[in-house]
């Protein structure tokens, strides 16, 4: 697929898939998620390690990279990884810091029980050795759907963010969740990083998804974070919640 230079809300540049150059929501006077990324744009730059988690396609995450952090990207759909790719390598940005083909979670199984509920690439997970996941090596996929923890919790990798560190990986400045309902879960897998290195966090909030599959009220996610010495600020209410959290001991 060709790949397209293209302004993201007007302000952002970056070659992308022509299918997503050309999304409408990126170029109309509303634009996509303006307040969590212009509030992204302000507070991240040289010297931060962002953890990416729900990086989708890649658009936000290498926006990120370009604006001087290095990222840590989790991805469950193998569907994404193509894409991913080939945004860092049409927009000439250094490999990730690492990649993970799964989710980031409160359990740590980096080889999945049932591995054959994931049947797009068979272990797609694994790292190549140019560091993305082998299901990066495919061919974009424009329909490439979602994966969602509570579905698919069986059949993919889970990372406890927490286990991640402690093996050596770089802490995080900074850590983003869009994860459709399986904030806490991201959150509860980081608890020790996230009292020990007090990262800037953006959580895009979904409190129905939230309490249908976990039972979790957002007012008792959000005072997780805020009892934990992180101040909240409402950044916009698009389809989702978002917002940031900054530690007040920092």
């Amino acid at each position: 697929m060709k790949m397209v230079k293209s302004k993201l809300n007007g302000k952002y540049e970056l070659y992308l898939p022509e299918h997503r150059a050309n999304r409408e929501e990126w170029h109309n006077e509303k634009g996509w998620e303006k307040a969590r990324l212009e509030s992204m744009h302000k507070h991240i730059g040289k010297g931060d390690v962002v953890y990416y988690v729900g990086a989708e396609l890649g658009e936000m995450a290498a926006l990120c990279q370009m604006w001087g952090a290095e990222v840590v990207l989790f991805e469950p759909n193998f569907s994404a990884w193509p894409s991913i790719k080939k945004t860092w390598e049409a927009n000439k940005l250094k490999n990730p810091l690492a990649c993970y083909a799964g989710f980031a979670s409160n359990v740590h199984q980096p080889i999945p029980p049932k591995p054959d509920i994931a049947l797009l690439n068979g272990k797609g997970w694994e790292i190549g050795e140019d560091g993305f996941p082998l299901s990066a090596n495919g061919e974009i996929v424009e329909a490439h759907g979602f994966s969602e923890l509570y579905l698919e919790a069986d059949g993919l990798p889970q990372y406890r963010i927490d286990n991640l560190v402690a093996e050596g990986l770089k802490p995080p400045t900074v850590i983003t969740a869009d994860v459709e309902g399986a904030d806490m879960q991201v959150l509860y897998g980081a608890k020790k990083t996230i009292e020990q290195y007090h990262p800037k966090i953006w959580m895009s909030w979904h409190p129905e998804f939230q309490f249908d599959q976990y039972g979790i009220y957002l007012r008792n996610a959000r005072d997780w974070l805020i009892d934990r010495g992180y101040s909240e600020t409402f950044l916009d209410y698009e389809h989702e919640i978002h917002m940031l959290y900054v530690s007040k001991g920092v």
